[in-house]
């Protein structure tokens, strides 16, 4: 089973590049060096885990190579000319054969200098490469996590003792013959090739793994602590923003029995960019990523929904608040299909008038505060749609600040308990001026 999300999740919360966002969080962490490392970080977010022991697992590895400062010398030059190096054949005589005409094959690679430089550097690369491995291997110690010890069997043990021994010795050589050169293009090419493909493999995973721990650690990230429970949990502490310079940081809390969060705020209040925290910390977490936050505790979700950058489809010729209906109704459908599912709308049922607004939004929250496994965030400022919601004890009420200093009104950014009363749509067509221009073009 596959965790449950979407093109329209994605792209709401920038994971990848897209239209809306310049930023993405997968940039966040994409300092990999390796090409094979990229695709590998690529695989990652392209796929959540919604195994906890797999996440934890993931996690466990992430924690060891930042605590022990773990590093490994990766060159992207060696791994690039190594992949074109394997993928490029010759017709190979066997080794044995080949020393009879040792000679041959050395006026052979005179006589081609291309071949000669591609068997030459490809054999110095991977060589360079098993031995920054080995290398990593002795920088392990303590307790190995699961993953951690597996890459160090498969470092030691992909081959045979003698051929091992072998191996490190021409590693050691500062001059090799052409003998050496020729069986080892023989070895890597023809007799080890899938060894070799499977150390790099490893190499990649690595590369990733280096990345996402000194991008996280750089950029003031945490790592999520996800338990095994039958019942699903989320606490976030120190929430914030990822894409914000110095953001303002908030607490969010969600269990059984307060599984809808309903936000209210007045526009530019910083209710969307709270959501999409929210969503993007949870989503971190699925990948056993450290999280922008100061702490984090939270059950594995099976999927995660969002409506927050939805747009009309001229196309299909649906309204935007047609597509709104629509997307509740897939939020319906996958919640007859799932449990723990955590359900994000941004200003829900915006594209209509004020009286269906409230009147579909009183329903779908009302039904939505009886799914108890799984969690609702739901924002607006239709403010009427909460006092109307606040007799269901399984809803949260919190709104985002804001205050009047003076005549000016002035956002904090802070979550606060409660139901917000300010309203700004007028104040801003007033400081705007929008009703004097208007009189003054009918006096010109």
């Amino acid at each position: 089973m596959n965790f449950d999300i979407d093109r329209q999740t994605l792209n709401d919360l920038a994971i990848f590049p897209n239209n809306n966002s310049r930023q993405s969080v997968y940039e966040l962490f994409n300092h990999t060096i390796t090409i094979g490392g990229n695709q590998v970080l690529q695989d990652m977010f392209n796929n959540p885990l919604i195994d906890v022991a797999h996440i934890q697992e993931r996690i466990n590895v992430l924690l060891y190579i930042e605590e022990h400062n773990i590093q490994i010398n990766l060159n992207r030059n060696d791994y690039d000319f190594a992949e074109f190096y394997l993928k490029k054949h010759y017709h190979a005589r066997p080794f044995s054969v080949i020393t009879q005409f040792i000679q041959k094959v050395i006026y052979a690679f005179k006589f081609n200098d291309d071949d000669y430089y591609v068997i030459q550097t490809g054999v110095k690369n991977i060589l360079s490469i098993v031995d920054s491995l080995i290398k990593f291997t002795d920088t392990l110690h303590g307790d190995l996590p699961k993953k951690i010890q597996e890459f160090r069997s498969i470092i030691l043990d992909t081959f045979q003792p003698e051929e091992f021994e072998w191996l490190q010795q021409l590693i050691k050589k500062r001059h090799r013959s052409a003998t050496d050169m020729v069986k080892a293009d023989h070895f890597f090419r023809q007799l080890a090739n899938e060894q070799i493909k499977t150390l790099l493999k490893v190499a990649y995973h690595l590369d990733v793994y280096q990345s996402v721990s000194k991008s996280g650690k750089a950029l003031g990230f945490t790592f999520p602590a996800v338990i095994e429970t039958s019942t699903t949990a989320l606490i976030i502490k120190g929430l914030f923003h990822p894409f914000i310079a110095n953001a303002k940081s908030n607490d969010i809390e969600f269990s059984p029995d307060k599984n809808v969060c309903f936000v209210t705020g007045t526009n530019m209040a910083g209710k969307s960019s709270l959501l999409k925290s929210i969503g993007i910390a949870v989503y971190l977490s699925q990948l056993g990523f450290p999280v922008p936050a100061k702490s984090m505790v939270t059950s594995a979700f099976k999927g995660l929904i969002t409506t927050i950058n939805l747009a009309d489809d001229l196309e299909q010729g649906h309204s935007h608040f047609y597509k709104e209906v629509l997307r509740v109704k897939h939020v319906a459908e996958k919640l007859n299909q799932s449990k723990n599912i955590l359900v994000i709308f941004d200003e829900l049922f915006r594209g209509t008038n004020v009286k269906d607004a409230y009147d579909a939004s009183l329903a779908i929250i009302t039904a939505f505060a009886e799914v108890r496994t799984s969690f609702f965030l739901v924002s607006t400022h239709i403010v009427e749609v909460a006092h109307e919601l606040s007799s269901i004890q399984n809803i949260n009420f919190r709104y985002m600040e804001t205050i009047f200093e003076d005549t000016t009104p002035v956002n904090s950014y802070q979550l606060k308990e409660g139901i917000t009363e300010e309203r700004l749509g007028m104040w801003i067509v007033k400081n705007e001026r929008i009703l004097e221009i208007i009189n003054n073009s009918l006096k010109a």
